[in-house]
């Protein structure tokens, strides 16, 4: 990372810690900063929020995954659009997010609508 980007990781670290705490039990912050650095993620830090996409290809198309997303939800909208138009110039044709059912009155905004439902059991 740049020392630019690097600077920003440490101050948005906490709300990509956080976010990664409530969605994904099988990455560490280690690993999303080591897929960060090698471009497998994307990081989009903010003033006060920060968000980390992946692109995924699958046979059928390109989606962009809104991985980890947390901080101020005002400036996270206000995002969105930069993201969306970033995914668009990499021929992504969709984008999901994987969260609580209260992100649902939010985004249904913004086009989004619910697409599965995730059940988890811990063995």
């Amino acid at each position: 990372m740049t020392a630019a980007a690097s600077e920003a990781w440490a101050r948005c670290r906490g709300w990509i810690e956080a976010a990664l705490a409530a969605a994904d039990p099988l990455n560490t912050i280690a690993d999303v900063e080591r897929q960060v650095e090698s471009g497998q993620a994307q990081f989009w830090p903010g003033e006060r929020s920060a968000c980390v996409t992946q692109v995924v290809d699958y046979p059928a198309g390109r989606l962009l995954n809104l991985w980890l997303c947390g901080g101020d939800l005002k400036e996270l909208r206000r995002m969105l659009p930069a993201i969306e138009a970033w995914a668009r110039s990499r021929r992504c044709g969709a984008a999901c997010l994987t969260g609580r059912a209260a992100w649902g009155a939010v985004l249904g905004k913004y086009g989004f609508r619910p697409g599965h439902i995730t059940f988890e059991k811990e063995l």
